[in-house]
């Protein structure tokens, strides 16, 4: 049971990204500056010059960042799913599956309305699923806490 929740927790995933990617690219931009306006109102009100953000390098570091986390998720819902299912290498097939789903997932962008494939936005979203990978490991090895002495 824990095996087919994990596999339909990355279907689901999966088509999270495909409704994003599906968005025109108004509807996508318009979200996007929304997002970066409220970033900037609170950098302001955190007395940071507005002069010091501009909003266009903060809107690609938004875009380009949310690709990496959804791919980062991904890539942790794989890897779940992976070794529940027994998989010999379950990073590298997590971290390959989810660059094969960005390869399809920019040629899918070509039929959205004012989007197009980005061979960079593969790279992007490979280096967020690495990105999880990396986090995961750092986390991993960790010292765990000590117990407590008695006494």
């Amino acid at each position: 049971m824990k095996k087919t929740a994990a596999w339909a927790l990355c279907a689901v995933w999966m088509a999270v990204i495909f409704f994003m990617s599906a968005m025109p690219g108004e509807v996508s931009g318009e979200q996007s500056g929304t997002i970066t306006a409220l970033l900037l109102s609170a950098l302001g009100a955190l007395g940071v010059p507005q002069e010091a953000v501009p909003p266009a390098l903060l809107e690609l570091l938004l875009r380009k960042g949310a690709h990496m986390a959804e791919y980062a998720v991904l890539f942790l819902l794989l890897l779940r799913a992976l070794r529940l299912s027994g998989a010999r290498r379950p990073g590298l097939s997590a971290l390959l599956m989810s660059a094969a789903y960005a390869t399809t997932d920019e040629f899918h962008q070509m039929f959205s309305e004012g989007r197009g494939p980005s061979p960079l936005d593969v790279l992007i979203d490979t280096a967020g699923a690495g990105g999880g990978w990396g986090v995961l490991t750092l986390l991993s090895k960790r010292p765990k806490a000590l117990p407590k002495e008695e006494g």
